[in-house]
């Protein structure tokens, strides 16, 4: 059961797109210092995260499609 809760595309999904709000907002908030920090490695590990989730989505995405027709 867990195992399946940590591996679903939609945690990882979520996860991504939590991460790339909180480090876009960070990001934003520092635009004018011009400094490099940790939210920008975050901001693109988010990007890399939801990148990841999307192929599995669309295959489950696939398999309901042909299961409604």
């Amino acid at each position: 059961m867990i195992k399946k809760v940590i591996h679903s595309p939609y945690l990882s999904l979520i996860a991504g797109l939590i991460l790339l709000a909180t480090a876009g907002y960070e990001i934003w908030h520092s635009f004018e210092e011009s400094k490099v920090g940790a939210h920008h490695g975050m901001f693109f590990y988010s990007l890399v995260h939801i990148a990841k989730s999307i192929p599995s989505m669309k295959d489950g995405l696939r398999e309901v499609a042909a299961v409604v027709k």
